[in-house]
């Protein structure tokens, strides 16, 4: 019956052409660098979804201020109508607005 080989980290090369032993005398190095490499992918994945975010969010913030300049022009609009009709209709003048525009006719 075959015995397995110990697995041992001293004599065993983990990366092609460079010993455990070597990782062993390293180890804060090495691990230092791995958390280092861990820390920057995270910053840059927070940093990356928080520029998406304000993008959208400024996206968004165009879109309303768009909304409320439109309903604005609304409301100011109906004022001035409204104002205008009170002073039409208290000079007895019955006018009324119309519906609809005027149509333009023009030959073929």
């Amino acid at each position: 019956m075959l015995k397995k080989p110990k697995f041992n980290i001293k004599t065993t090369d983990l990366v092609e052409g460079i010993p455990g032993n070597w990782f062993l005398k390293h180890f804060a190095i090495v691990l230092l660098v791995v958390l280092m490499a861990l820390c920057y992918i995270s910053v840059r994945f927070d940093c990356i979804t928080a520029m998406e975010t304000v993008q959208h969010l400024t996206k968004r913030l165009e879109i309303t201020r768009t909304e409320v300049q439109r309903e604005r022009s609304t409301y100011m609009s109906s004022t001035c109508e409204s104002s205008m009709q009170h002073m039409v209709d208290s000079m007895g003048l019955n006018l009324r607005i119309q519906e609809r525009p005027p149509y333009k006719l023009s030959l073929p």
